[in-house]
């Protein structure tokens, strides 16, 4: 049987310990927001995974059953990613939680556009409403889509990290590559509707399919082995 005092002693060990590991993730945390500020895309890839699944749970439950038909939550935590990594030098560091803090308010912002843009579109009569696209597995098939030449395996162990990855690594492309992976790969759109919609030729969609995705490429490679499976 364990006496008074060594249940004091357990309690205070655990107390300890739990301490510990939160001033560890704190310290963690500032050294990654230290060298995100500097321009290191694995560090912000690192920072954001940490805060993905939280940030997401957010996204799905403050998301409307109007724009769940629209968007699946990682649609809109891309951009609230690609906003941070555009403005991670303006991100002033005030203690604990001010990181998330900050990257929430993105998000709180990026889920009202969303809102008002899907309402205004339902009110809309006469706009064409796109049909619904399998989003779930629309950026896996983007990651895979990147490899499928190389015999370099594309799958991660861990979601919240290759999409961290991922989406920052869409940050760092120009915005007519983005545009072109978000229509043609993650949108699905044919080569023909991709060519309409901005006004090109389907063969120069084809060389433009090509070279965003070697740009995209490129970006998720110097984030090394976190972004892919070895």
């Amino acid at each position: 049987m364990i006496d008074a005092g060594q249940a004091g002693t357990s309690k205070t060990a655990a107390r300890h310990s739990t301490g510990a590991y939160v001033m560890t993730q704190y310290c963690q945390t500032e050294i990654l927001i230290t060298a995100c500020q500097s321009g290191d895309r694995l560090a912000l890839a690192k920072l954001l995974a940490r805060h993905h699944p939280e940030l997401r749970a957010r996204a799905e439950a403050r998301m409307d059953p109007a724009l769940k038909t629209r968007l699946d939550p990682d649609d809109i935590l891309q951009e609230v990613y690609i906003d941070v990594a555009r403005q991670i030098d303006q991100f002033e560091n005030r203690g604990p939680g001010s990181f998330l803090a900050w990257v929430q308010a993105i998000l709180n912002q990026k889920l009202v556009n969303a809102r008002r843009a899907v309402h205004r579109e339902m009110r809309d009569v006469d706009r064409e409403v796109p049909a619904d696209r399998p989003v779930a597995d629309s950026y896996w098939n983007l990651l895979d889509a990147l490899y499928v030449d190389s015999g370099t395996p594309s799958r991660v162990v861990q979601r919240h990290e290759a999409l961290s990855a991922l989406f920052v690594s869409l940050a760092d492309l120009s915005d007519s590559h983005r545009q072109l992976i978000q229509l043609r790969f993650l949108d699905g759109l044919s080569v023909a509707e991709v060519a309409r919609r901005l006004g090109k030729s389907e063969a120069a969609v084809v060389a433009l399919s090509k070279r965003a995705l070697e740009a995209l490429r490129q970006a998720v490679d110097r984030l090394g082995d976190f972004s892919r499976g070895a």
